[in-house]
């Protein structure tokens, strides 16, 4: 009788020269549907059959890519909205803003909801 452990059995086809392992593709898909399962967690498949959990991590991802099952990307939305000021209308004020953007210094005042600006010479 073949246990759940051994199904799951990831062979190693070879060891390259750099000491990179080469897997078995039918025992590698094993391994991936099984880290597919809901509850299952990747890493603690990853320590039991002593494969790297990154390498385990990327299987998996080929492997949705592959099948198009990958979970769709929200929708980003956009960091900048913008923002439509209506023009002012060209006022006292307008002409006093003037004025102190020219001047080194000036100088404001507010009186009842209206503000005021001189410049200070």
């Amino acid at each position: 009788m073949i246990t759940p452990e051994e199904l799951l059995r990831l062979e190693t086809v070879g060891v390259l020269r750099n000491g990179r392992r080469r897997y078995d593709p039918a025992s590698k898909q094993r391994l991936v549907e099984a880290c597919l399962q809901p509850g299952v967690s990747l890493a603690g498949l990853a320590l039991q059959h002593g494969v790297n959990a990154n390498l385990l991590r990327k299987w998996v991802a080929k492997r949705q890519r592959q099948n198009g099952d990958g979970q769709p990307e929200a929708p980003i939305a956009p960091a900048f909205v913008p923002v439509r000021a209506p023009s002012p209308s060209p006022t006292r004020s307008a002409g006093a803003i003037a004025v102190c953007a020219t001047e080194r210094s000036c100088a404001g005042r507010l009186t009842a909801g209206k503000l005021g600006l001189e410049s200070a010479r």
